[in-house]
């Protein structure tokens, strides 16, 4: 709406609320929790929380932090950063970026991420049961192991709680070795 406001012809807009642009934006905080080894686990003997003498589940007790950009109603960007203590409750953590491909349905929706993921751990040689597995191999620096995927895959669901927040579930399917399940929060800020 434009109004002039006396003879200096003044001008003045007004702005539907409405009407301003949302932004791209999004936080997300998750629970880092389950783990399933489709072969059981590497060694576990050292794994703690294993639900399981074979080690198949196992839980783990971290944090992930994720922020999202939108690219339209189909894509968005991600950075993921983690924290956690893994199965043999040593501190774990990775960092990763990638595009995001979704679909949406009513209050729904579910995405497939892929891109490059830094991974780091501290060292399991510490453990006299350690042998050498195929995920870190001999990666060793100082006190940690750490491994470079040049491809990640991250499966999602989400689900629309209100106009600013959404249920998350996140599945990385590190298969043959890990699947690792997070659950938490994505708000839109």
């Amino acid at each position: 709406m434009l109004m002039i406001l006396g003879p200096a012809h003044i001008y003045a807009q007004t702005v539907d609320p409405s009407s301003a642009k949302k932004s791209r934006w999004y936080l997300s905080i998750q629970y880092l929790g389950l783990t399933y080894h489709p072969g059981g686990g590497t060694t576990p003997e050292i794994y703690p929380l294993k639900l399981d003498k074979k080690a198949y589940l196992d839980l783990e007790v971290g944090i992930v932090a994720k922020i999202d950009y939108s690219l339209g109603k189909y894509a968005f960007l991600r950075i993921v950063s983690s924290l956690y203590k893994d199965c043999a409750f040593v501190t774990a953590g990775c960092i990763h970026m990638g595009p995001r491909f979704q679909y949406r349905w009513k209050k729904s929706s579910v995405n497939l991420g892929i891109g490059p993921i830094f991974s780091f751990r501290e060292d399991w040689h510490q453990f006299s049961e350690y042998q050498d597995d195929d995920f870190y191999g001999d990666r060793v620096n100082g006190r940690w192991q750490y491994r470079y995927f040049p491809t990640a895959i991250e499966l999602e669901f989400l689900h629309k709680i209100n106009d600013r927040m959404e249920f998350q579930y996140s599945l990385i399917p590190g298969a043959p070795l890990v699947i690792t399940s997070m659950f938490g929060l994505r708000f839109h800020l």
